[in-house]
């Protein structure tokens, strides 16, 4: 994303920076933006709420995403989930009309974002996917596949670590099944040392144990 990062370090954009504290929203669901906003730290999640008030994460982004995901419809399409701060987030906030101008002049910067923008949708789709499998482990497991591939850090070469605190409840609204069913399930495997949490809300992942 070396592009879209050069691009943030124009001087035109340092003050148009916000900060969003972790659980507030950026992003209403049924909203027409009226700006990209493009993510320098943190991770946003964008989510639905169904009928019950429960959330439902449909996928995590990491820097340099661009949200709303519908950017090159100019704004003219209302957004369809809520985008929320997982954690405490820093973003630059941009105009519709000067960001794609910038795309129209940039190829490169153009480029990039597309390659972004059909990776982050892939794996939206995987995501998605994985909630049709038939176990609540095997949800758990592609979830947290997701996690390692994607929002992780290497600790040696069979462990990595979230880069953020992880409940059960966030596993819960990641997969659709019931904070008590996620407890139960982190706690097997655990027990099967295919997690594993050194303190509290830190999650460590064996990879090669979760592609069993």
């Amino acid at each position: 994303m070396e592009a879209i990062a050069d691009y943030l370090s124009t001087d035109v954009f340092q003050s148009h920076v916000k900060q969003y504290p972790k659980g507030q929203i950026l992003l209403y669901k049924g909203d027409l933006p009226l700006d990209v906003m493009v993510l320098r730290n943190g991770v946003i999640k964008l989510y639905d709420i169904d009928d019950q008030d429960n959330e439902k994460i449909l996928h995590l982004v990491r820097p340099f995403a661009v949200i709303p995901f519908a950017f090159f419809s100019g704004g003219n399409e209302p957004m369809h989930w809520y985008y929320g701060a997982l954690t405490d987030c820093e973003v630059s906030v941009i105009p519709f009309e000067d960001f794609q101008r910038r795309m129209e002049e940039n190829s490169e910067l153009a480029w990039e974002l597309m390659n972004w923008f059909s990776i982050e949708v892939h794996e939206l789709l995987v995501r998605l996917s994985s909630l049709g499998k038939s176990s609540a482990e095997n949800k758990i497991k592609a979830a947290l596949r997701f996690l390692a591939v994607h929002h992780s850090k290497k600790i040696n070469d069979q462990w990595v670590r979230v880069n953020f605190n992880v409940n059960h409840q966030l596993i819960s609204d990641l997969v659709g099944v019931t904070r008590e069913r996620a407890a139960m399930i982190m706690k097997e495997l655990s027990d099967k040392q295919e997690i594993r949490t050194p303190r509290q809300n830190v999650l460590e992942l064996n990879q090669a144990a979760l592609l069993d």
